[in-house]
């Protein structure tokens, strides 16, 4: 699939505070193709506040739009990584410890 339509598919995904798409926000910093794997990077760790409270509300924010990610992409990607674009965190698909 090509890049531009993963956007596209992206645009369909709304950040849930602010109802906003999360590509126009910023959230969505790049996609890129390498070899047969999407590797999505995502501006969450960024977005995340300093405040303990505010960690915890804003944690549920960043799991939502994670899953929704998958749920759009999983049956149209055969591959893909959603990875945070600061620390490098693996956010999709979870490794198992």
């Amino acid at each position: 699939m090509e890049i531009n339509k993963i956007y596209k598919l992206l645009e369909d995904i709304k950040e849930p505070i602010s109802g906003e798409n999360i590509v126009k926000l910023g959230v969505v910093t790049k996609i890129v193709k390498d070899d047969n794997k999407i590797v999505i990077y995502l501006d969450l760790a960024r977005r995340t506040p300093q405040s303990p409270f505010e960690m915890a509300i804003t944690w549920t924010v960043h799991a939502k739009i994670v899953k929704e990610i998958v749920k759009v992409l999983e049956d149209k990607i055969p591959e893909f990584e959603i990875i945070d674009s600061m620390t490098l965190q693996r956010y999709y698909p979870i490794e198992e410890v």
